[in-house]
């Protein structure tokens, strides 16, 4: 899987060096990394929720900066909004930044800044006061009935102007307080899109729709052609390649109901959103990064079950199937970026794992298996659960005191790691494995072993108190999927030789194969439980008798060698 990924990443985006003290996405041999001043940055965080950082006094009273850094955290992400950096047209207040940047330092941190500004979560309630009432000049998207939504329409001219204002006045402020680059990466808006429709029917939006096809769209197209995303490639093909005509003589006219949530109803109408949803923020990164230029992603409410169309999640957001028109349409945009609530983690990291988009998981929930898998299996350039600071009023997101602690033993480990994790980005001696109901025991070959994960966590079975056969299936079924669910497994495997393996894994339970029946039994020579010190591994015991197996119980490491034995032959 790496290895076509590696494949897909040369032929996709690659992203500037910079200047050697800037943060900067590095793209060598088709492998991102993260580096700040030249050097890998492996991303260990969470993500405040989202009225926190609006008060320094607040995150004093809860203690955030401590329980970052008992967590292991290098980096947070917090938020700088358009409504308490511009409260009046023209007048700025930074306040709400400094405070966040300032303790960051003190703390040891670096900053990645969301920008709330003309959308959060497909709606404009950031927008200040002087832009909500003014609907004349800052225009609102409709639906196809012509209501009007709490949404700014892309077709705004002076919205986006007033935006790329306030965000270029924030940019050039952080460059000028913040030297030592505290502040490593900023999010342009917030999991943006139309919610309720594929698209805006704004009067503006509908003379658009009618319009051509725009001309650097068709020319990026063009000079892309098969190398697009395949849904793409696909409904372009079929209407003959036109690089002129309106968006469904280009596209062809989109079906509207879908069997199967992976399908792409409205497909024509969300490449038409999208287009246009990128052109507005890539004109708003790029006069950021004209003023302080670190890199720059976009966020993304995902497509999911339950959440197969357009509007049911944000239309014309930075999805996977519409990534070449973002590249297209905003390139000072770096990646695009999922924020993952479902369960359908392995599915969503391949599909933004395309065409060479590092992965980075900016929101999640708690999920210690699940960062360890992103990590491992997809190079991840950093992971983020939401809302670790607590749960607040209205809001079911949080991290439970019980995933905080494992995911901040997790990063004490990976942030010890030294240069041993990126150093093996790109390459097969590094792996990830992640167990699911639909994969309870996921395999990986590396060398010449096959490696096997399940779950340590044992299933629990009911008791019988004399009901019947069916009723005793049905107990244990629910409890084995209770189990599971509860049980958050997942690994991290690095091969370090032909025989020697580290593993850092949460409630995991390995066996290995040789892959030739010819070599024998595979054994364990060594087993250590241990951890890492300044990229050194530190032994603590060694394991043999009754817990010589490849067992981790919460989260730890092992150090493992295998030799093949003649035992049975």
């Amino acid at each position: 899987m790496k290895r076509l990924r590696l494949i897909l990443a040369a032929a996709g985006l690659l992203l500037a060096a910079g200047a050697a003290a800037q943060p900067a996405l590095v793209t060598r041999d088709g492998v991102t990394r993260f580096e700040i001043d030249g050097k890998p940055f492996v991303m260990f965080g969470g993500e405040l929720h989202n009225s926190t950082s609006s008060s320094e006094q607040y995150m004093d009273d809860i203690d955030v900066w401590e329980q970052m850094k008992d967590a292991h955290f290098n980096f947070v992400i917090a938020s700088a909004s358009w409504e308490l950096v511009e409260p009046q047209e023209g007048r700025y207040d930074f306040s709400s930044v400094d405070h966040v940047i300032r303790n960051a330092r003190k703390h040891g941190l670096k900053v990645v800044m969301i920008w709330f500004a003309s959308w959060k979560n497909g709606y404009s309630t950031y927008a200040p006061g002087y832009v909500k009432r003014n609907p004349k000049k800052y225009p609102l998207a409709e639906d196809k009935d012509g209501k009007t939504l709490n949404v700014l329409s892309t077709f705004g001219k002076a919205s986006l102007e007033a935006d790329k204002k306030a965000y270029a006045a924030l940019m050039r402020h952080i460059r000028e307080i913040d030297p030592d680059h505290t502040v490593i990466m900023m999010q342009v808006e917030n999991e943006i899109g139309i919610l309720g429709g594929p698209r805006d029917y704004s009067a503006a939006a509908e003379k658009a729709w009618k319009a051509q096809v725009p001309a650097d769209l068709t020319a990026y197209l063009t000079a892309h052609k098969g190398h697009l995303y395949p849904e793409l490639e696909k409904v372009w093909a079929a209407n003959g390649y036109k690089t002129k005509g309106s968006w469904e003589e280009v596209f062809g006219k989109s079906f509207e109901k879908a069997e199967d949530w992976k399908e792409f109803p409205c497909y024509t109408e969300e490449l038409f959103q999208a287009y246009h949803y990128a052109k507005y923020v890539g004109e708003i990164a790029a006069a950021g990064k004209a003023e302080h230029n670190i890199p720059m992603y976009v966020n993304n409410w995902i497509k999911q079950p339950g959440m197969g169309a357009p509007g049911q999640y944000p239309s014309g957001s930075p999805q996977p199937w519409v990534l070449d028109v973002w590249r297209a349409a905003a390139p000072a945009v770096d990646m695009i970026a999922p924020d993952i609530y479902s369960n359908v983690f392995e599915w969503t990291l391949g599909q933004f794992a395309m065409g060479g988009n590092p992965v980075f998981i900016p929101e999640s929930r708690g999920d210690t298996a699940k960062a360890l898998y992103a990590y491992g299996e997809f190079d991840a350039l950093g992971f983020a659960p939401f809302g670790f600071d607590g749960p607040q009023e209205g809001n079911f997101f949080g991290v439970s005191a019980e995933d905080f602690a494992r995911l901040g033993a997790c990063y004490g480990i990976l942030s010890e790691m030294g240069t041993l994790l990126p150093d093996n980005y790109g390459s097969d001696r590094m792996r990830g494995l992640l167990v699911g109901t639909d994969n309870p025991t996921p395999s990986v070959t590396m060398g010449d072993y096959v490696l096997t994960l399940q779950s340590s966590v044992r299933d629990r079975r009911a008791v019988n108190y004399g009901q019947g056969a069916e009723q005793m299936a049905a107990q244990n079924a629910a409890l084995a999927a209770r189990a599971q669910q509860q049980a958050q497994s997942g690994a991290l495997v690095i091969r370090t030789g032909a025989d020697e393996f580290y593993i850092v894994g949460c409630n995991a339970r390995f066996s290995f194969q040789s892959t030739s029946a010819k070599d024998g039994q595979v054994l364990h020579e060594v087993i250590e439980e241990g951890t890492f010190k300044d990229g050194a591994w530190v032994p603590l015991r060694r394991l043999n008798g009754d817990e010589d197996n490849v067992t981790i119980m919460g989260v730890g490491a092992r150090r493992i060698v295998l030799y093949r034995s003649t035992v049975g032959k």
